[in-house]
């Protein structure tokens, strides 16, 4: 029990400093004190907490005086009850945010993450140079903001791949390619459950450089369905690989699942258009075609209008659809377009046009996503011009890089003048098996 000089009241608490009558009495310390413990307080408390002491000459923080007394010595508080409390309270705010901050992204931090994924998700899907580029931008701007975002890091993942599948140099592509997937390995390193995070996984399986393997991209893509049954892009990318290894029933189930989610996936109406053009409803294919603007997607747009037109016989506006493009879009990436102009030329019989055509489309495009596209347009060249050997090893390239697509290759009169030809005949035959297998067991 001690004392308090002042009120001469007993406190049964011996650790008590402070009169509580006012605060400001002088109270007998612990034993052991003779300074305010500041050690456990941040700096910026610390100094104004700390007593005013000298040291004497031999280094001692106790005056002269004290050590005339006791080692109970009395300590001069100049603090009240309410001042201390402050102190407190301040001490326990600033512990809290040290520790929140190593733990967890402020809520501000969040909220602006929040907002820069919203902005770079409405962009991210399209294939337009200018939306991939600000969606780019926009979605590493909200990881740099919050670190522990996951859907931002998926939604990263999927614009590094836009970039890298469709028109980056190739130096970039590999960066972008590493980019991507180091995102979606994030994405799903925070959250394993993530659909968006499968679905960033099956774009990245379904590249060049990972030579297509569709049962895995396919895998990929019904896990995130599983896991969200209501992301369209999973359903619209998932038809996508259906589109390309000629399981256009299942594409089409996918297409009408993605556009009964969202009816404003303008890349889905687009390739229900693509399925109708593979199948040989060219007027179809060209109607939904041009419901379709033309900034979604340029290079795949005119593409495919002017491929369509090519097979309607009107050639003359295939012809014209193909040099605005090219007005516009010189370096063609992948050289798609580039390569229907071959055809224009090898159906009109300009031969070495046409040949000159083919070798600035290999030049441009190979090593793209799409290149297996233009690939299979140089075996269309080449079938016109009724050179089987040349013909069907372009349509083994197409196949082996990405476009195995039996059916199309099948019914596709570009390819009468080869059909009979013993190359074209064993290659389509082992091409119908693998697309029976793909039937039965994707």
């Amino acid at each position: 029990m001690k004392r308090c000089p002042k009120c001469r009241r007993d406190y049964f608490d011996d650790s008590l400093l402070y009169c509580l009558d006012d605060g400001s009495a002088l109270l007998e310390g612990p034993a052991s004190s003779n300074e305010m413990p500041t050690a456990i307080f941040p700096d910026s408390i610390k100094r104004n907490i700390t007593p005013s002491t000298g040291a004497d000459e031999g280094g001692s923080l106790i005056s002269g005086e004290a050590k005339k007394r006791s080692r109970r010595i009395p300590l001069i508080v100049g603090l009240s009850v309410a001042a201390l409390a402050i102190l407190a309270i301040s001490l326990k705010i600033y512990l809290r945010n040290e520790t929140a901050s190593s733990i967890e992204t402020p809520e501000q931090n969040r909220s602006k993450a929040y907002e820069y994924y919203l902005r770079g998700k409405i962009k991210v899907g399209s294939e337009n140079p200018e939306d991939n580029e600000a969606s780019i931008k926009l979605l590493e701007q909200a990881v740099a903001t919050d670190p522990n975002y996951a859907e931002a890091y998926a939604a990263l993942a999927q614009a590094y791949n836009v970039k890298a599948f469709r028109r980056a140099s190739e130096e970039e592509r590999k960066r972008l390619n590493d980019d991507a997937e180091v995102a979606m390995e994030r994405s799903l390193a925070l959250n394993p459950n993530l659909a968006q995070g499968h679905f960033a996984r099956g774009l990245i399986l379904w590249t060049p450089e990972k030579r297509f393997p569709h049962e895995q991209a396919i895998q990929s893509y019904k896990r995130a369905i599983a896991l969200d049954p209501n992301l369209d892009d999973a359903h619209h990318r998932l038809a996508v690989v259906y589109i390309h290894i000629g399981l256009f029933d299942k594409a089409q189930d996918e297409l009408e699942k993605t556009l009964a989610i969202n009816p404003n996936n303008t890349l889905g109406r687009f390739r229900l258009g693509i399925i109708d053009a593979y199948r040989g409803r060219y007027e179809e294919a060209l109607a939904t075609f041009k419901t379709v603007p033309l900034e979604a997607s340029p290079a795949s747009v005119d593409r495919n209008i002017a491929d369509v037109l090519f097979r309607l016989g009107r050639t003359e506006e295939s012809a014209a659809v193909v040099d605005d493009f090219l007005k516009k879009y010189p370096t063609d990436e992948g050289g798609n377009v580039t390569s229907i102009k071959a055809m224009l030329l090898a159906k009109a019989g300009r031969v070495g046009e046409a040949e000159e055509a083919i070798q600035h489309a290999i030049e441009i495009g190979h090593g793209f996503g799409h290149f297996h596209h233009t690939a299979y347009n140089i075996a269309l060249v080449y079938a016109l011009l009724n050179r089987p050997d040349e013909s069907v090893k372009w349509l083994a390239i197409a196949a082996e890089d990405g476009f195995p697509c039996y059916p199309y290759f099948q019914k596709d009169s570009t390819l009468d003048n080869i059909r009979n030809h013993p190359a074209f005949i064993g290659f389509i035959a082992k091409l119908e098996v693998q697309w029976k297998k793909y039937n039965a067991t994707l």
